[in-house]
């Protein structure tokens, strides 16, 4: 027979498997229980800058031309064919992500946080963090950022040296299985 004793013990496991950190408004899920919030547009540097994107998930590879605009009200990422046919525009005001046309694979709200934990100051980008940790290192090419869930790795970034206009960005997302690659157009 059965005391209150066991039964609890039992209980344990299952109610720890149900514990998860409920969605903070305004904020997106980053592997299986961290959440970024996105910061304002103001709290970014302001920008004005294309580069050739390539997306590699799951092996199969898209490569586009992107276009990042950054002022203190408002980030848009509008995407291109490599024929300059307009393929999407992502835009944040500081409250909503927005996605035209809206294509739910396009993850539009983890596109921004993403460019976000690249480009935001960490000082500023880690309060904006819940559950996760950043951790930045400087080397003689530039800089990598990595964001940890409990220790384990869940984003891989490495930015090369100078503006944005001029940097290359990888952005490894591991949970997706995803990695996204920015190089500059030159001008």
């Amino acid at each position: 027979m059965m005391n209150l004793r066991h039964v609890l013990l039992l209980l344990i496991p299952l109610i720890g498997g149900c514990v998860t950190m409920p969605q903070l408004p305004g904020c997106v899920k980053i592997g299986p229980f961290g959440q970024a919030c996105p910061l304002p547009p103001a709290a970014l540097p302001a920008a004005d800058a294309r580069h050739i994107v390539s997306v590699t998930h799951a092996g199969d590879r898209q490569t586009f031309m992107g276009r990042l605009q950054i002022d203190a009200n408002t980030l848009r990422l509008a995407g291109f064919s490599l024929f300059g046919t307009h393929l999407f525009t992502i835009t944040y005001d500081g409250h909503d992500i927005v996605s035209q046309p809206q294509r739910p694979e396009l993850h539009a709200d983890l596109i921004v946080v993403m460019l976000e934990a690249a480009l935001a100051d960490p000082a500023a980008l880690r309060p904006r963090l819940h559950g996760l940790t950043l951790k930045v290192s400087r080397t003689g090419k530039g800089e990598t950022r990595d964001l940890l869930e409990h220790g384990h790795l869940v984003a891989h970034i490495e930015r090369s040296k100078g503006p944005l206009a001029e940097v290359r960005v990888v952005m490894h997302i591991v949970p997706a299985d995803t990695v996204l690659v920015l190089r500059p157009i030159a001008r």
